[in-house]
């Protein structure tokens, strides 16, 4: 369970792991330790834990990233509740993926991203995938070209296989690092990395995994209300029409 800031919410078999440069009041577990690029959590948003666990967890069988204010649900139950850690081993047992319900879009997930974010970052994505990985650029621009996205960079896989993943994700993301200056957006546009990955994470999984290996579970939004918490992830189970992405123009850097 990924936190940039201390929380009373912890559910049963979830572990905390925090990232950033905040005060771990509680002595959650911490991104800073190890082999770790938690100075670049500003810029990487969550995947600075994911980093940490790749580099310095040799003892799990399996690995689920969540977060603080949004957690796998349980799809047996009408009303919105957190899937049990239980529940998930069961899911996973034979080796499949879980990720979040997925979300459609009114607009393409390329054009979104050049449009809200940077269409210099996306050509420079594409350009370091050509040059590194070529057999994914058919998967690049089908996700890119689509109409739908797995979001968050939130999954549960076999270690192996994150680590796997990892190394493809980190590999692509330390080159683009290189040519990129961050220093001219606002905050919300610095977590250029975070805002890639979401995509490169749906370019990785049609590549690489069978659709029957994936369960999509809907996703839990937890509030500060729990009327609007129920609301809120109901609506993100149960709403079918397209999601017409905000258009964000502040920060950007073409």
């Amino acid at each position: 369970m990924v936190t940039h800031k201390m929380v009373n919410f912890i559910p049963k078999g979830r572990i905390p792991i925090f990232v950033g440069n905040g005060n771990n009041e509680k002595n959650f577990l911490r991104d800073n330790t190890g082999n770790n690029i938690s100075s670049k959590n500003k810029y990487y948003s969550e995947l600075t834990a994911m980093y940490w666990i790749w580099k310095n967890d040799q003892t799990s069988n399996y690995v689920s990233i969540e977060h603080y204010r949004r957690f796998f649900m349980n799809p047996t139950y009408f009303l919105p509740k957190i899937i049990s850690d239980k529940k998930i081993s069961k899911l996973i047992s034979n080796d499949k993926i879980i990720v979040p319900q997925k979300q459609r879009w009114s607009v393409s997930i390329g054009d979104h991203y050049k449009t809200n974010h940077s269409t210099r970052d996306f050509n420079n994505t594409l350009k370091i995938i050509k040059r590194i990985y070529p057999g994914y650029v058919s998967s690049f621009n089908k996700v890119m070209n689509g109409h739908s996205l797995f979001a968050y960079n939130m999954l549960v896989m076999p270690k192996k296989m994150f680590d796997e993943y990892c190394s493809w994700l980190f590999t692509i993301l330390f080159e683009l690092e290189e040519v990129t200056d961050l220093s001219k957006r606002n905050t919300y546009q610095q977590r250029a990395y975070g805002f890639m990955a979401e995509r490169l994470f749906n370019v990785w999984l049609i590549h690489n995994i069978d659709y029957k290996d994936i369960v999509e579970l809907p996703v839990y939004y937890l509030t500060d209300n729990k009327v609007k918490t129920v609301l809120k992830s109901i609506k993100s189970r149960l709403d079918k029409r397209p999601y017409i992405p905000q258009k964000t123009t502040e920060g950007l850097h073409q």
